[in-house]
């Protein structure tokens, strides 16, 4: 995590390590709010000395894997309730702790891939861009996002107008209505 932006070089995915996939790049920057740096930075701070792991990443050409070095941010051995815990947290383990968050949290019961979902809907509410957001996501471009989350925001239609209203109207340039424009 550098300047607020992560690099995604690879996945975890049915229990093995992948690069992304995404028709946006292999290695995607990701640009953080706030919030996730001030997470990501707390969790850092129990982590960052931890010892450097050799993994196998499974590459796009079949059969073929490669090794990498790495450090794990989230660490089994940081918050786990038993002992026989590996390097990393399995896909089962993400999922019981997101369900048991979820539970605690007294909210309807999601999976976490739909947080996808909520950060498209939220950041298109708030105004961004939807081509940064596809870009964030993984999408070669905002088609997806029109697509798929488009049709969601129409309820935000009003305050379309009242931002284009309030935009437009800052920097459009008056037109001269006098009689010196007809001739």
């Amino acid at each position: 995590m550098r300047n607020g932006r992560m690099i995604i070089r690879r996945n975890l995915a049915k229990d093995r390590f992948t690069v992304p996939k995404t028709q946006a790049g292999t290695n995607r920057v990701i640009h953080l709010i706030k919030p996730a740096i001030d997470a990501l930075r707390s969790q850092m701070a129990l982590t960052r000395l931890s010892k450097e792991h050799i993994i196998d990443v499974h590459l796009r050409e079949f059969g073929r894997t490669e090794k990498q070095k790495c450090t794990f941010v989230f660490q089994p051995e940081v918050s786990a309730k038993v002992k026989n815990y590996g390097d990393h947290f399995t896909v089962d383990s993400i999922r019981q702790m997101w369900d048991a968050a979820v539970k605690r949290a007294g909210i309807r019961h999601r999976k976490s891939y739909q947080s996808r979902h909520t950060y498209a809907c939220w950041s298109l509410t708030a105004g961004a861009n939807p081509a940064f957001i596809a870009n964030q996501m993984g999408h070669a471009d905002a088609q997806m996002v029109f697509q798929v989350y488009g049709k969601w925001m129409s309820e935000n239609n009003n305050a379309q107008v009242t931002l284009l209203n309030t935009q437009l109207s800052e920097f459009a340039p008056t037109m001269p209505h006098n009689e010196a424009m007809k001739s």
